[in-house]
């Protein structure tokens, strides 16, 4: 079952739902729903919101009669809940279902419980969200462009700027913030799994803090490995070339130092230099690096002579 399943088979539990909030619920049900002979209906593949559906229409119009059919097409079940005896007790309640009908302020008087409940039901016959492990987005796909920009109003009155964008089969809501996601499903009684998008949220935010601080320390590492390898080769360039005479006391110290401890940070090789029995003073970090440089420039100035010697 994906992410989205799930959340939809959680709100489709309303047994543990206020009473109060029942009437929202199925309300939102038959907003996000279809027309069919003129009547609201429930058309889906999700048996758990068919099961909701009936449940909330009993417990809200116990003198009403329903209907569900089920049609299989290769494989899939396509479930239709219709109102077979008493729909007049549902117009009367709820108004009109027609495509245009803008949302009741009777039924969804503004207080967030029944606002809440009532994008409850609006999401489960709707709406879907993606893993969070892939990607965070969520959307609501209402069945007909005037109802989806009634929702669109609605949401953003109620302070989660979802946006649109128009497709083949309509408009859409939709929202790709994280922050806008756990809002929402906070909002219609899925707060575990707001809880679950932020744990989320939170693994990949350490995740990539390791991943760039191993890159970076990565990069460090072989900015040093290679810069070690350079002096090195210079190193015993002037060694094989002039010999370790050739250079002073504290250049030498230093040149056959750094061959012997080739993979040794600066800080290591200047606490090694302390240590030898040059008697020499403490050497910071910038006077080992200067130094360093020192015998790079002679290498490369016997580098120059030797190629001047033969080009002559």
């Amino acid at each position: 079952m994906s992410f989205s399943s799930e959340i939809k088979s959680e709100l489709c539990h309303v047994t543990d739902m206020n009473r109060s909030d029942m009437p929202a619920m199925l309300y939102g049900l038959f907003y996000a729903g279809r027309i069919i002979d003129g009547r609201a209906a429930i058309q889906t593949e999700n048996a758990a919101l068919i099961a909701a559906a009936r449940q909330l229409t009993e417990e809200v119009f116990p003198e009403v009669r329903h209907e569900t059919t089920r049609l299989v097409k290769n494989g899939s079940s396509l479930f239709t809940f219709t109102v077979k005896e008493g729909y007049e007790l549902i117009r009367e309640r709820f108004g009109g279902f027609s495509e245009n009908a803008a949302i009741n302020s009777v039924v969804v008087s503004g207080n967030d419980d029944e606002s809440g409940a009532f994008l409850r039901g609006v999401f489960v016959s709707c709406g879907s969200v993606t893993d969070p492990k892939k990607e965070y987005h969520l959307e609501l796909v209402p069945p007909y462009n005037s109802r989806a920009k009634a929702l669109y109003a609605f949401i953003n009155e109620h302070g989660m700027a979802v946006k649109t964008t128009r497709r083949s089969r309509g408009i859409v809501l939709y929202a790709k913030e994280s922050e806008l996601i756990e809002d929402f499903l906070t909002y219609i009684g899925a707060a575990l799994r707001s809880l679950e998008i932020m744990q989320v949220k939170i693994e990949k935010s350490v995740r990539n803090r390791v991943n760039r601080t191993v890159n970076c320390e990565t990069a460090n590492l072989d900015k040093t490995i290679n810069a070690a390898n350079r002096i090195c080769e210079d190193i015993e360039l002037l060694l094989r070339e002039r010999g370790a005479d050739y250079l002073k006391p504290e250049l030498r110290r230093t040149a056959l130092l750094r061959l012997e401890n080739r993979e040794a940070s600066l800080s290591e090789l200047c606490e090694l230099l302390s240590d030898s029995a040059s008697g020499e003073k403490p050497l910071s970090k910038s006077g080992l690096n200067h130094r360093l440089k020192k015998l790079s420039q002679m290498a490369e100035e016997l580098r120059v002579q030797s190629a001047n010697l033969q080009n002559e």
